[in-house]
């Protein structure tokens, strides 16, 4: 058993090996939303509330951005067992993107069982009669091409090491979709992918809009395969079955939709949050003397949908896909696409080997893909790799089908020299490629973009911890988001200091944040007037201060200096 499928065990470790090793070193920090899901656990743990007091919840208050809860509960009893750090928070997530590998495997062969072939073959047969493994040696399939290349991806490496409720809630659905398949040949495994796609739905705002979406394109595609199945009451049985489970668990889900706070998220990242487009329409009004046809041709309508449009082709931009990235720091490797460049050949070949062989499966395979980025698509950030997520399984599965027709293509060459050049030639590229954005990830990220992960402030909670005795007040920079959660996190405070704490009124992109915390307080560092404060320490971001009277200094990995502390007390501590 091991032996027939070792190389997918070697797959599934090598991913484990990328996305464990200094899980709590890289990403360089903690960022906000990561800490607010470690410390509301930790809240939960201590008192059975959240960090607002509510008991349980199914949607957490946190900035006043009501965040899913699938992704706290997640890590709960990683929180619970290794206490609060940043393994609780990272591990649960780092696990799900190494399990992914997994299923990718799995559901690549599900949908294309004919890929495969004995490596290095001379004389392949028809793909269609080689599905079995032989005794020429281990067979190569399109499945293990979509793991390694999900393995070593940079997009899925980068969202698997941080606390990202987006790629656990990615993984769910590629669960649910393998088990989706499943249910074509055994509705018991209906229940299965129910539970999967819930998990999701509760789990990342994004995959509300895309999950549906696929499902009814999946009806669509296999709907005479699914009346047979409704054909024999057994089948219909356990489906409805499943499917009333389902709509009951998702009731609550339903009615937080309903709620000013269920669509408060949406109401702050949405493209109508932004009113460029409104106003550009009423600049060209004005610019045609407001007149009928003004009024008809420039409206909000068209101004957004054109809006939604940008946005969404921005996705499959080859900028942003090969060669910048996502243009959010937090979100990003410096010098790298989302995807890697030798790669794009190969996802041209894999989109017109689908759409040359027009099956369902490659049909939903494409639908998938361009259904992806919509709900990404709706916010004024875009392309966004974060939102977006859910479309590196579909670019994987379509690149390793691209690079197996490629495969299958030299390998037919009879000439040694050309045959084992053009090998040379795919692992030497791949491996360079994979090689430099480990490096950029590991050595060049921390070094450059430590700030996005909100690098320091551990640092800060230590230093605060043991000198905060010796003062009356704290004022703490508020130019990185949320720095109340962050100290909370890493001094640990008692949840009964958080559940007294007040929320300012919400930002024009629905956030909210703590300003008053104990002796802390976190806002803007103006030097002039706060040096007259008395006996009170100062950390200033990049606040201008006098640099003579700087005590301390926090540096990042690249030696640059993050932040200043400052006393008003007539000596120095230490």
């Amino acid at each position: 058993m091991i032996k027939k499928n070792l190389l997918i065990i070697l797959i599934v470790f090598l991913a484990a090996a990328i996305r464990l090793w200094g899980l709590d070193k890289f990403p360089a920090g903690l960022n906000a939303d990561e800490a607010a899901i470690g410390y509301n656990d930790y809240s939960l743990l201590k008192s059975g509330l959240d960090e607002h007091g509510t008991s349980w919840p199914i949607v957490f208050r946190s900035f006043d951005d009501y965040k899913p809860a699938g992704y706290f509960y997640i890590t709960l009893p990683f929180v619970a067992v290794l206490g609060l750090n940043i393994w609780a928070v990272r591990l649960p997530s780092a696990l799900l993107g190494v399990l992914s590998v997994y299923f990718i495997y799995l559901l690549t062969n599900k949908l294309f069982p004919s890929l495969s072939s004995r490596v290095c073959s001379r004389d392949l047969e028809d793909s269609s009669t080689t599905v079995g493994m032989t005794n020429a040696g281990h067979k190569i399939t399109a499945g293990h091409l979509a793991a390694l290349l999900l393995a070593l991806s940079p997009w899925h490496i980068h969202f698997s090491r941080g606390g990202w409720e987006a790629n656990a809630a990615s993984v769910f659905m590629l669960i649910g979709l393998y088990f989706l398949f499943h249910s074509l040949e055994n509705t018991k495994y209906f229940f299965l992918s129910t539970l999967a796609f819930i998990l999701a739905l509760y789990t990342y705002h994004s995959l509300r809009v895309v999950i549906p979406l696929v499902f009814v394109c999946f009806i669509v595609i296999y709907l005479e395969q699914i009346k047979k199945l409704f054909s024999d009451s057994k089948e219909a049985k356990t489906i409805l079955t499943a499917v009333v489970v389902g709509g009951l668990l998702l009731v609550p889900l339903l009615l937080q939709f309903t709620s000013t706070e269920g669509r408060s998220r949406f109401s702050g990242v949405s493209i109508f949050a932004d009113t460029g487009p409104l106003w550009e329409a009423l600049e060209l009004r004005r610019e045609d003397d407001n007149t009928l046809y003004a009024k008809i041709l420039h409206n909000r309508y068209a101004t957004y949908s054109y809006r939604f449009a940008k946005n969404y082709l921005s996705h499959f931009s080859p900028r942003f896909l090969f060669i910048t990235g996502d243009e959010i720091s937090r979100n990003k490797v410096p010098g790298m696409g989302q995807l890697y460049l030798w790669t794009a050949p190969f996802l041209l070949l894999g989109i017109c080997f689908l759409i040359r062989r027009n099956d369902k499966n490659s049909k939903l395979i494409i639908a998938w893909l361009f259904i992806s980025p919509i709900a990404a698509a709706l916010t004024f950030q875009s392309p966004h790799a974060l939102r977006a997520q859910n479309m590196v399984y579909p670019l994987m599965i379509i690149s390793a089908i691209g690079l197996f027709e490629f495969i299958i293509l030299i390998s037919k060459i009879k000439i040694n020299f050309i045959l084992y050049t053009l090998y040379f030639l795919l692992i030497t590229i791949s491996g360079y490629e994979a090689a430099r954005y480990l490096h950029l990830y590991y050595v060049h990220y921390p070094s450059e973009l430590s700030y996005a992960w909100q690098y320091g402030f551990d640092q800060i909670a230590s230093y605060v911890q043991a000198n905060q005795d010796n003062y009356d007040h704290i004022i703490i920079s508020d130019r990185y988001d949320q720095p109340y959660i962050l100290m909370a996190f890493f001094m640990k405070l008692p949840p009964e200091e958080l559940q007294k704490a007040t929320l300012t009124p919400r930002d024009k992109f629905g956030f909210s944040t703590v300003r008053d915390l104990g002796k802390m307080e976190f806002r803007q560092i103006n030097y002039e007037s706060d040096k007259n404060l008395t006996n009170t320490l100062i950390i200033s971001a990049d606040e201008p201060v006098d640099d003579s009277k700087v005590i301390h200094t926090i540096v990042d990995p690249g030696g640059k200096i993050l932040f200043k502390f400052l006393s008003t007390r007539p000596y120095n501590i230490l």
